[in-house]
């Protein structure tokens, strides 16, 4: 049913239940999987070797380590992952076409009203705009 399943990590509490997640659907499916890690675009830097910003070399380490750890429990004969800039929802959707994913998996977190209104979250403006189905793994 599912041949590519996109993987949106973010570090957060339940990324481990959402790796596990998304692993054994691609084991179920003999999918292939794409993780990835969206950073902020101001963070994001053009070249690993450019050291001119010590925070945005801390936040692509940061997103790098998320990814590499992500594919190596998923073991790296299925999954390959990136790190990619720009708005969360924007970034996971535009790799959700590029990679012509058939799912994506992402994880939420809990809004209140006020905070939904004022942002609404990723996995909402993902869920809204998504190519294909979108499985959103809910902290217990």
């Amino acid at each position: 049913m599912f041949k590519r399943i996109l993987l949106a990590i973010d570090g957060a509490a339940q990324s481990a239940r959402i790796i596990a997640t998304a692993g054994e659907l691609a084991r179920f499916n003999g999918a292939e999987l794409q993780v990835v890690c969206v950073v902020d675009r101001a963070f994001a830097m053009p070249s690993q070797d450019v050291l001119e910003y010590p925070p945005a070399e801390q936040e692509q380490h940061e997103a790098q380590a998320l990814v590499d750890d992500a594919v190596a429990r998923l073991q790296p004969s299925v999954a390959q992952g990136a790190v990619v800039a720009g708005d969360p929802a924007r970034a996971i959707l535009r790799e959700a076409e590029r990679f012509e994913c058939d799912l994506i998996v992402i994880g939420h977190r809990h809004l209140g009203r006020i905070e939904r209104l004022l942002d609404p979250s990723v996995g909402q403006r993902v869920i809204e705009r998504a190519p294909c189905p979108v499985l959103v793994e809910v902290r217990e």
